[in-house]
């Protein structure tokens, strides 16, 4: 064998043994690239679900429409007044109202919008107002019975006191404490929802014991009976 033939003959060993390396060694090469892609892939999942998280929605409760101040919930109440939408749940606060059905018997403590999530602090039982009247009955009266109804600015859910007037004696007497006014009314008998800060109310519906009712009625047949409106 001459010269010339040993040198072919022993690059063909080298590049013969680094064939071998290489296919010995890719297999290696395409374990390490798959893990990659697998922690790739596995990072951005966790991306994406910190992502989506971070916008994560939830059902909740809201009003249909306009709730007045003082209005009273019932049963009936509860499939018209609620609609359920989703929200952020990041925007939900811990007070949220989760089953409409349990403000059943409590009233409105302010007027609240429409569209307006629902909690807690947005209603109080009615019933004690009620638990103290052992049979509360609504009564109603006209401005000029009760001089102009604090210039007509009392609206359903507003608290008054009602004083009986002395005239001749000059002197006037708190009669009834804390009365609830029940509903307001314009001159054209419309009812005046709370946030109607413009329309007079010429009459008013108020809540009053039933033992009550006739003093009520005696003293605004006298023209006696005074209200201040409780300031909130």
């Amino acid at each position: 064998m001459n010269m010339k033939d040993k040198e072919q003959k022993g690059k063909r060993r080298r590049e013969s043994g680094s064939e071998g390396r290489m296919k010995r060694g890719l297999p290696g090469v395409i374990l390490a690239a798959f893990t990659a892609a697998v922690i790739t892939y596995v990072v951005l999942l966790n991306v994406e679900k910190n992502a989506l998280s971070a916008y994560e929605k939830t059902d909740c409760w809201v009003l249909a429409e306009a709730l007045e101040k003082g209005t009273e919930l019932t049963l009936d109440h509860m499939d018209s007044l609620f609609r359920q939408t989703q929200v952020d749940i990041r925007h939900i606060p811990q007070e949220a109202v989760t089953d409409p059905r349990t403000l059943v018997g409590s009233q409105a403590v302010m007027t609240i919008p429409a569209g307006s999530m629902i909690t807690k602090a947005m209603f109080t039982p009615a019933v004690s107002y009620r638990a103290a009247l052992d049979n509360p009955v609504i009564a109603g009266c006209k401005a000029e019975d009760l001089y102009q109804l604090v210039s007509g600015t009392l609206r359903g859910g507003d608290r008054i006191h009602i004083y009986t007037v002395d005239e001749e004696m000059g002197q006037a007497y708190l009669t009834w404490d804390n009365v609830m006014v029940y509903q307001a009314f314009d001159s054209s008998g419309n009812l005046i929802p709370p946030q109607d800060t413009v329309s007079a109310a010429t009459r008013i519906n108020v809540l009053l014991e039933e033992g009550n009712a006739e003093l009520f009625y005696s003293e605004l047949y006298r023209g006696s009976l005074r209200v201040v409106k409780l300031w909130e």
